[in-house]
């Protein structure tokens, strides 16, 4: 076998064990809040997550890739969860509010990228 195969077989044994411990995790949060009738925003915002990489699995599975925005997507919940749920100071909270606005426009340039790319005048060398 080509190191290229097996590296791709591994790769997709990976990518299913985080398929499968999302949907434990998936699973143990809903079996949590049937029992204990206990619905928080905590467990909301975690559902987010968890559906996130869901999503990046499955389009890993159709594609052989994974979009650069789904890790951006992850990563500004758990920001919003985390100024949510913990006790932060106003200079904390500031920080992780710009670290969030700072994710939105790098997800703003990833949308328009092929608008900005197209827009840019081509330079001419002149020498």
């Amino acid at each position: 076998m080509r190191p290229k195969k097996i590296i791709h077989i591994i790769e997709t044994a990976i990518h299913w064990f985080i398929y499968g411990m999302v949907l434990f995790l998936f699973g143990r949060e809903i079996y949590i809040m049937a029992t204990t009738l206990d619905v928080t925003v905590n467990r909301i915002l975690n559902f987010f997550i968890y559906l996130e990489i869901m999503q990046m699995v499955s389009i890993f599975f159709q594609t052989g890739r994974i979009p650069v925005r789904y890790p951006l997507y992850i990563s500004m919940i758990g920001l919003a969860r985390y100024i949510s749920l913990e006790n932060l100071d106003g200079r904390e909270a500031i920080f992780i509010t710009g670290s969030i606005f700072l994710i939105s426009l790098a997800l703003v340039g990833l949308a328009y990228r092929t608008k900005i790319v197209r827009s840019t005048p081509k330079q001419e060398d002149e020498e």
